[in-house]
């Protein structure tokens, strides 16, 4: 009585008799996925270099304090700077985790249902974090610092009852919560955890007549000597120069 093969073995020999009938092809499909993997562990970012003075100005504030206020148009780094700089103090054994957080608001757009687990869900808001991450530190380490937490992407829904301790938490896109959730992230600061938060004030995609909680928080914490702010300007702008052009077009128009 024969027994049925299983979708594996069945895969398995299928990919014999391919590597027996296209060896060339075979071969070389593997030598792409050699390559592909190479590249996506090579460190294409070095050590952090401010690029101008207000990133130095940034980078001396993560540093010196608890709770940093970024604000500033789009590619000036905000992001940038914060995660390299998380990378950087975790590899030197300074902090024990780096936490990153999104609020999950799309930019006047509907994604409806999103297949997939929890971490899947969440990832397609975490992508200018995971560019960084892999450049500093290669998606091979990257994944295994997922997989035992050494990294931890945590949705602001999950996060009241949690401490942040020993850990460099950035909030990304900040001016997309409400003053409720600035509240709540705020007060799960813990020994040892510094909390970055950046946003740019002009580009909310929180429903019309929403209060912004980013601007919030500035206001209510604005004279606090706990925490540092740091603002960015057009000029300060190190993405492209053409980004600095559109961002002044969209800011004479009003």
């Amino acid at each position: 009585m024969s027994r049925t093969k299983s979708p594996e073995t069945r895969q398995a020999s299928r990919n014999r008799k391919n590597a027996e009938k296209f060896p060339d092809l075979v071969n070389g499909q593997s030598d792409l996925d050699a390559h592909l993997e190479r590249e996506s562990n090579r460190i294409r970012f070095g050590r952090l270099e401010p690029r101008n003075e207000k990133q130095d100005f940034m980078i001396k504030a993560i540093e010196d304090k608890r709770i940093i206020f970024v604000t500033g148009p789009a590619g000036t780094g905000k992001t940038f700077v914060a995660t390299s700089l998380a990378c950087e103090m975790l590899e030197a054994h300074l902090i024990d985790k780096i936490i990153i957080a999104r609020p999950m608001v799309g930019c006047e757009e509907e994604m409806g249902f999103i297949p997939g687990t929890e971490f899947e869900k969440y990832s397609q808001w975490l992508g200018p974090f995971f560019d960084v991450l892999e450049g500093k530190l290669g998606k091979t380490k990257v994944e295994s610092y997922f997989k035992f937490k050494k990294i931890v992407a945590m949705p602001l829904m999950t996060m009241r009852g949690a401490t942040f301790r020993n850990a460099m938490v950035i909030l990304d896109e900040a001016q997309n919560t409400t003053p409720g959730q600035m509240k709540m992230f705020l007060t799960r600061l813990g020994e040892g955890a510094k909390v970055v938060l950046d946003g740019d004030l002009e580009q909310t995609d929180l429903p019309k007549g929403k209060e912004n909680g980013l601007a919030d928080a500035l206001n209510v914490l604005g004279h606090s000597t706990s925490a540092a702010f740091v603002e960015f300007n057009e000029d300060e702008i190190t993405r492209d120069p053409l980004v600095r052009d559109i961002v002044l077009a969209y800011r004479h128009r009003k």
